[in-house]
């Protein structure tokens, strides 16, 4: 079992999200001014054959890119919690092991063994911004399983989705009635970023004063 230093790894993690919401930057930057390119040689009419072409991966690229650094923010606090878990499992007094807890997937897997067998309250799923992350949770998961459909009948109204309100409120597109989603700026990166840097600094402190 490796062994881990909880404050360096959670040194990592905040660095490694400030990295993956600066390449969103500079992609954004870069996309826009192909864009930008590709609409004046419409206007002058220097496109060449393949322009339908080079518009659909024009209109694609963005949103493509921005769902993967998504699915890669999600990994990335994951395997934070993977590492408060493992750390908790070889603190003097714990005799239950992570494998002994389950969860309705690996993040409540984690959280379930950190609130249940070590106590932390931060780690309880009742408290804010936990909330929250059963949106993003969700979210991944249509994105990594579904291919970001949200739901396969385009005759439900996309609006009773449990995740709809939430998409909206971070300006996600949800394109055609099954809702495809299509993120398209960095708004619901920066609050993923935001709530995660809360969970993983109160866990870490909480950790600390608990197992010193």
């Amino acid at each position: 079992m490796l062994k881990y230093s909880l404050p360096l790894s959670n040194t990592l993690y905040l660095k490694n999200l400030k990295s993956y919401l600066l390449l969103a930057d500079d992609n954004l930057r870069l996309l826009k001014d192909q864009n930008d390119d590709f609409t004046e040689r419409m206007i002058r009419n220097e496109t060449g054959s393949d322009w339908l072409e080079e518009s659909s991966h024009l209109n694609n690229i963005e949103w493509l890119f921005l769902n993967s650094i998504f699915v890669t923010m999600y990994a990335s606090f994951e395997h934070f919690l993977m590492k408060v878990a493992s750390t908790l499992e070889w603190q003097p007094g714990i005799h239950i092991k992570l494998a002994h807890i389950s969860g309705r997937g690996i993040l409540e897997q984690y959280t379930n063994y950190l609130h249940l067998v070590g106590g932390l309250i931060n780690a309880s799923r009742e408290r804010s911004p936990w909330g929250r992350m059963a949106h993003y949770q969700n979210i991944r998961n249509l994105l990594a399983h579904n291919g970001g459909i949200m739901q396969e009948n385009s005759d439900k109204p996309l609006e009773k989705h449990k995740d709809f309100k939430f998409l909206q409120h971070e300006d996600v597109v949800m394109a055609s009635g099954v809702g495809m989603i299509r993120i398209r700026n960095k708004k619901i990166l920066e609050s993923f970023a935001k709530d995660t840097t809360l969970l993983t600094n109160n866990l870490l402190n909480e950790f600390n004063q608990k197992f010193p």
